[in-house]
């Protein structure tokens, strides 16, 4: 089964009532019989919601005791020594098994073969076996493309999908397995197709509902993407995925108040989960209330483990964080632990020079332009990049002067230049009260197509089209309409 099968099995009445035998026997120290699949059910229970290793290793001991050749209990001991890092002791017990026809035997054997980097033997093993399956081959098939989906493997998974949809096209299950793959690679249009049906279907699904509200955040329509949240949490008001996926919505649409309420609230739901106090981070970070923020990202990276997916975030937000109380130097030492969690230690040119970012925001241009140049140097192919992208660092803080002449530099230097180069230094000259240069730019930006000059000069000329952006300048510079 997937895990969120697992987990609302566990909430089943069938399953508390086997927990509670259990537990009733274990605290009163009375001897006990039970299935091996119930027991098995139980150790998996401590392992995946209590998280407790030593009551699952207690569990599954006595249903190997009671039935010491029960492919259950025995494929759940592999997976622990699998999950622990030692294969070839979790081989030796599928290898152990009696039933090797055994569908959990055959998903481990093949999980195994994923692990070490055999993917392909790992599907003609299952795909195999399907040509053998007279029952339940559907659920066998959809159960076998999920291997491939928890190992990022989708092209196989979709494989598998395009197999069971052959045998069951208008199948919940089916729409539910190609919504996932292609969510997982990215294709959000044609996942939504899929999720579309799910709901039409089921319109209380949460988990449909959620993957709708990434599917239209992936392609940037942050209303629908809120709009799924919402159905999601009218479903059920305290599901942590849904109020996750609307507090990071909330964030790209820069409500950071809002993101923060909801980010308070699922800390209080699960304070240990280090993501809650990184975003909400963020969000303190972008409401000025930069103290604050620091003990978020702080106690993120207190609470995350080995484990934890997204150190480089965490370190990153530190940097700034710090960079912004005015710790210069605890800054740039985050920074180098962000760029060794994100290369290994390898020396990859990174164009948001995060170093010279902190430099310019503690007011330190001349150690910003070293590091700079210094780039340059290393990186000679990328040099004219490299001194472009420091050009815009140095424009966010306002370093005007700085930045006319190093564009202006670069437009002479360059064959070709990035048309927001025009819209830049429209803006610094504007700043800087060099009104005929930053026209004549106004004019090449708006000639070159350059994105950027619209959002540059909204606040100055609101609702001013492009194109009209130089006849606006010039009126309010001298008073009439340019002839």
């Amino acid at each position: 089964m997937r895990l969120d099968d697992d987990l609302k099995y566990f909430e089943e009445p069938e399953f508390k009532e086997i927990l509670d035998r259990y537990e009733f026997a274990r605290s009163t120290g009375q001897g006990i019989y039970m299935d091996a699949e119930d027991l098995t059910d139980v150790a998996e229970y401590y392992a995946l919601v209590v998280q407790d290793n030593e009551l699952a290793n207690d569990a599954i001991s006595l249903a190997l005791k009671l039935h010491p050749h029960s492919v259950d209990p025995q494929i759940f001991k592999a997976r622990q020594y699998m999950l622990s890092g030692n294969p070839d002791k979790a081989l030796s017990i599928c290898d152990s098994i009696e039933d090797q026809s055994h569908r959990e035997v055959l998903f481990l054997r093949a999980e195994l073969l994923i692990r070490s980097n055999n993917t392909d033997e790992a599907a003609l093993l299952l795909q195999d076996a399907i040509t053998e399956i007279t029952e339940d081959k559907d659920y066998f098939i959809f159960d076998s493309a999920y291997i491939f989906i928890d190992y990022q493997q989708y092209d196989w998974a979709l494989a598998f999908a395009n197999n069971l949809e052959q045998i069951a096209p208008k199948w919940y299950k089916t729409w539910q397995l190609f919504a996932d793959i292609y969510l997982g690679q990215g294709n959000n249009k044609q996942a939504l197709d899929y999720l579309s049906r799910m709901l039409d279907v089921d319109p209380f699904c949460i988990e449909a509902w959620n993957w709708e509200a990434e599917a239209y955040s992936n392609l940037g329509d942050l209303a629908k993407a809120y709009e799924a949240t919402e159905y999601a949490l009218a479903v059920e008001p305290d599901n942590e995925r849904s109020l996750q996926l609307k507090a990071w919505i909330l964030l790209q649409q820069t409500n950071s108040k809002e993101a923060h309420d909801l980010y308070q609230r699922l800390e209080r739901m699960n304070p240990t989960n280090a993501s809650h106090w990184l975003f909400d981070s963020y969000a303190l970070l972008d409401m000025d209330q930069i103290d604050d923020a620091y003990l978020a990202v702080k106690q993120a990276e207190t609470l995350a483990d080995d484990e934890f997916e997204d150190w480089v975030s965490i370190f990153e937000q530190m940097a700034q964080v710090l960079s912004r109380q005015g710790r210069v130097s605890e800054a740039l030492e985050y920074i180098s632990k962000a760029e060794n969690a994100r290369t290994g230690g390898a020396e990859i040119y990174d164009n948001r020079l995060l170093r010279v970012r902190v430099y310019a925001e503690n007011n330190l241009l001349p150690d910003a332009l070293l590091v700079i140049h210094g780039l340059m140097e290393k990186y000679p192919q990328e040099a004219l990049d490299i001194y472009y992208d420091g050009a815009t660092v140095l424009f966010d803080f306002s370093y005007f002067e700085t930045v006319v002449a190093m564009l202006t530099e670069l437009e002479a230097q360059s064959e070709v230049v990035n048309p927001n180069l025009y819209a830049i230094l429209a803006y610094s000259e504007m700043s800087l009260g060099h009104h005929e240069n930053a026209l004549k730019n106004i004019r090449k930006a708006v000639e070159a197509h350059a994105s950027s000059l619209a959002d540059l000069f909204a606040d100055k000329f609101p609702n001013v089209k492009v194109e009209e952006l130089y006849d606006y300048y010039y009126y309010q510079v001298y008073g009439h309409w340019p002839k």
